[in-house]
């Protein structure tokens, strides 16, 4: 029979179809009574698992705090909420409303006040509405989901937690911001800006949240025992540290401020000298404002030891791949100063660390025409540097990517195993298809071999997250779906070099669909994070019903667990044919890749029909 072009355009979907399998066993880790969505962050070689929650549920809102006479609440409320609210009652509803208005509160303020000297004079005002948790941390043994508090059993105020990893004998590591406390303020006006003649305006007394602590912490918890990891520099609001990663000897690897950049230090000395806000929330407002490119804290990767005695050495500052791969900065003294930092995301239990930090090269001078029209156009003249896939081994800071491979503008190393197998990602300087995608690649140190497997099509964004000791990486990446690029959460098999859709290593009846896997233990377990179907819930976690008294549903992102079928092999889905394509083709990887996006959806349909 001669195939029509529609018939043969889905090939692909078939093929997809008969690659379907029961090799995984989908282990959802359950509801969180306290989260909307849950993340996969990781889980050990014991199979304990630790994720984050997002989207919390009836999360601690002082109502007494509020004004609700304040202009830009007008209009939130009905009358009969509004005598709810008088009267002190917090109901599902109005929770729901003024937590979203006190998430979104800080954006409002920025767009209400847009030049930034009017921000600053301000700031009693953004401060005067509590800040509420987003984040939180859980931990999951075996019996259910329970929350994974890093900074103390009690309730806080505004604060964020996240467990970034684990080891295997217990021990977990992670992040939190400060939380915050109401207090009273009174507010000045600096002299200095009050014009000559003008009376200076007499004080006011005002309510605001202050933050109470440092920027952020890295937090290492021991059963019930947390320490903090003390930033080394604590200037500017208190510093900022964060724990990413501890083998399991004790090696707690993350980064931590060592300084501000100039014009950072210019600001808060201009800014926050107590006259508008506590100088706290000043600060705590511009690293607020900070972002990847214009960070306010200069970070630098670190190290701390964990002690028998539960206690965490001072940290070691890590250096810097430097100018021309040197571990020093660069001598030119006459252009704009490169700001140097790093960071460490992983570490294996011989203790080598990989991660990210800046090389530069002070002989290739990079020179950008900016234009004005104002005042004309000039020439501005940089140092060529990049952010660089990084190696900390014995003192040293070495390179994934030799010093004059120019390929890339920019790479990362996001994991290693304990046989020193190492995983990450780069960018092209030049573009495929259009686009810069980030480009896969392992690193074996010993044979000082780099290889970038192929993925679902050329232009995929592909991102691994974990590799275990059996060669076997996962991450994230992306598929066609309805010609539409989709998140989809990968397996690669260094041995069999073979990329695959998770989805696809699933039942074909499955109701999960994985878009990303952040873990892998040596039981060939996966930590995912999927989209699936679940109950609908009020902002205080209640299942909401519809009119015939069945639970409301939404998709939603919920961490399970991959657990390996014994002798599981990919299974029939109806479909016998088979197609073999070569994932060097821009066009058999995209066709392939929509036939494995389309397969979910027609998944779905047979259930909905049969």
């Amino acid at each position: 029979m001669k195939l029509s072009p529609i018939s043969l355009a889905l090939v692909p979907l078939l093929t997809a179809m008969s690659a379907s399998a029961a090799v995984y066993q989908v282990v959802d880790l359950g509801e969180v009574v306290d989260a909307r969505a849950t993340y996969a962050t990781s889980v050990n070689d014991q199979g304990v698992a630790v994720l984050n929650g997002r989207q919390l549920y009836s999360v601690d809102i002082d109502i007494s705090t509020i004004d609700l006479d304040s202009d830009v609440l007008n209009n939130l409320f009905t009358e009969e909420q509004r005598a709810e609210l008088d009267d002190g009652v917090l109901t599902a509803e109005t929770h729901a409303i003024l937590y979203n208005f006190l998430l979104e509160w800080p954006s409002a303020f920025t767009r209400r006040y847009p030049a930034r000297d009017t921000q600053i004079a301000n700031l009693v005002e953004r401060y005067s509405f509590q800040p509420v948790s987003v984040t939180a941390a859980f931990i999951e043994q075996g019996q259910g989901v329970e929350p994974l508090r890093f900074r103390t059993t009690e309730t806080e105020i505004g604060n964020d937690e996240q467990v970034v990893g684990q080891n295997n004998l217990g021990v977990q590591v992670g992040f939190a911001t400060p939380p915050f406390e109401y207090v009273q303020f009174t507010r000045t006006t600096d002299p200095e800006s009050v014009d000559e003649g003008d009376d200076i305006p007499e004080p006011t007394e005002h309510w605001i949240w202050q933050p109470n602590g440092a920027q952020r912490l890295g937090v290492v918890r021991v059963g019930d025992q947390r320490l903090t990891l003390t930033p080394v520099y604590a200037e500017f609001g208190g510093g900022s540290s964060a724990a990413w990663g501890i083998s399991d000897e004790g090696l707690i690897i993350g980064n931590g401020s060592v300084g501000v950049s100039d014009n950072f230090r210019t600001a808060q000395e201009r800014d926050c000298r107590g006259f508008s806000a506590p100088e706290i929330n000043c600060y705590h407002f511009w690293h607020s404002l900070s972002s990847v490119s214009a960070p306010s804290y200069l970070l630098r990767a670190m190290t701390w030891q964990l002690q028998p005695d539960l206690s965490v050495s001072e940290p070691e500052i890590l250096g810097f791949l430097g100018d021309k791969g040197s571990n020093e900065p660069h001598p030119e003294t006459e252009l704009t100063p490169v700001q140097y930092t790093s960071s460490a995301f992983a570490v294996n239990n011989n203790g080598i660390i990989v991660g990210q930090s800046t090389y530069s090269d002070s002989g290739d001078i990079v020179r950008v025409e900016r234009c004005n029209p104002y005042t004309g156009c000039f020439t501005q003249q940089f140092i060529y540097q990049s952010q660089r896939a990084s190696l900390f081994i014995d003192g040293q800071v070495l390179p994934v990517f030799a010093a004059e491979d120019r390929d890339w503008q920019q790479s990362v190393a996001t994991n290693i195993n304990n046989n020193d197998i190492v995983v990450g990602y780069a960018v092209p300087t030049r573009s495929i298809s259009g686009q810069f995608p980030r480009r896969m690649f392992y690193y074996d140190i010993s044979a000082q071999q780099m290889v970038f497997p192929e993925d679902l099509f050329v232009s995929a964004n592909t991102h691994p997250r974990a590799i275990n000791d059996q060669g076997i990486v996962v991450g994230r990446t992306e598929a066609i779906v309805a010609s539409v690029k989709r998140q989809r959460a990968f397996k690669y098999n260094i041995a069999e070099d073979s990329f695959i859709d998770l989805n696809t290593l699933l039942e074909c009846d499955s109701p999960y669909t994985l878009v990303d896997a952040t873990s892998i233990n040596n039981s060939n377990e996966i930590l995912a994070t999927a989209v699936t179907e679940v109950p609908l819930r009020n902002s205080f976690g209640e299942v909401l019903l519809d009119e015939d008294g069945n639970p409301r549903t939404e998709f939603q992102a919920r961490a399970v667990k991959l657990n390996p079928v014994a002798n599981g092999e990919p299974s029939d889905c109806g479909v016998e044919d088979e197609l073999v394509y070569d994932r060097k083709s821009a066009t058999g990887s995209l066709w392939s890749a929509l036939g494995l996006g389309l397969l979910l959806l027609w998944r779905r349909r047979l259930q909905r029909n049969g």
